[in-house]
């Protein structure tokens, strides 16, 4: 087969697409920029943002929220922008795709982003659980029979799951990740500061959300003198979630399985994961030991390219379409 293999991890706030053989070809946010009444929309990512800053007909949509779909037209027009990206506009053979989503996509969602891939022109398309392309990329042999469990932290989602022989014993997908912290700092800022940093601000700000950290730091974030320790208790809260799914799925684990966890630890994945000390409180939480792979925001994609060269696994094991 001649046509380009592309693997693409479809973030909320983040889209990446790696060729085979190339590596990544595209890292773009998750946006599109829509001018009303123009029957194609021609602008994604970066792009689409500066041109929407100088255009106040162009209107920018994000067509994923919390790992699903809001927008259904700016999603078929992500697709097709970053195929044509990576595959070219003009190409002879068609491409093969596998694309990763969030373990709790419904059928319906998953349907979209399928159809979305047939129409810009794909030979084949499948659909690959985030967290299972996740542990492929960061190492983790999803096709033992030794389960290991991986925690994936989007921006807008989490995926908590423990895997073997190739598909998941037990998980739970949240519609919440790393931006949920940031929106978490925002409202604290504005109710106790008066002030309203800019999304840039905030992340920086995030960097003093220590988590299980006794080390108390400070810093002026836009103009705000702030301490770790008066913005922990949004960590605490913010965590909460995450930790009381990962002993649901911990309970949900077969004992044997739940030993091979153990001796293996939790491996975290996800630009989320990069949040200090967040290793050392949920190895806390779960008893198990933690670390954090790495370049954790690259794992995905870089398991949708080892996806693609194991097709017949993702034809027994995933949906797709021909």
């Amino acid at each position: 087969m001649l046509g380009k293999k592309l693997g693409v991890d479809l973030g909320t706030a983040t889209t990446r697409v790696i060729t085979r053989g190339e590596g990544t070809v595209l890292t773009e946010p998750t946006v599109v920029a829509i001018k009303e009444g123009e029957p194609v929309l021609s602008l994604m990512g970066s792009s689409a943002i500066a041109a929407a800053a100088d255009d106040s007909t162009l209107e920018l949509r994000r067509p994923l929220q919390g790992g699903n779909i809001v927008d259904r037209r700016a999603l078929t027009a992500l697709v097709q922008h970053a195929v044509n990206r990576a595959a070219g506009r003009q190409r002879i053979f068609k491409p093969d795709l596998v694309i990763a989503v969030r373990s709790g996509m419904n059928g319906e969602d998953r349907r979209t982003v399928l159809e979305a891939a047939a129409r810009a022109g794909s030979r084949t398309v499948y659909l690959i659980d985030a967290v299972i392309a996740a542990a492929m990329g960061a190492g983790v042999a999803v096709t033992s029979p030794r389960a290991s469990m991986v925690i994936d932290i989007g921006a807008g989602k989490t995926d908590v799951a423990v895997l073997a022989l190739e598909g998941t014993v037990a998980g739970r997908s949240l519609s919440i990740g790393s931006e949920a912290l940031a929106d978490r700092l925002a409202g604290h800022l504005d109710a106790v500061h008066g002030v309203s940093l800019s999304r840039d601000e905030l992340r920086r700000a995030v960097h003093l959300l220590v988590a299980a950290s006794h080390e108390e730091r400070t810093a002026e974030i836009g103009g705000v003198l702030l301490s770790s320790h008066e913005l922990a208790p949004l960590v605490t809260e913010h965590l909460r979630t995450l930790d009381g799914a990962l002993l649901e799925v911990l309970d949900d684990t077969p004992p044997a399985l739940r030993q091979d966890v153990k001796r293996a630890g939790l491996l975290l994945t996800g630009g989320g994961a990069r949040l200090e000390g967040l290793e050392r409180h949920l190895g806390v939480v779960s008893g198990c030991s933690a670390r954090v792979a790495g370049e954790p925001d690259e794992c995905t994609v870089r398991g949708t390219a080892l996806a693609v060269d194991n097709l017949d696994v993702l034809r027994r094991n995933f949906m797709y379409i021909r």
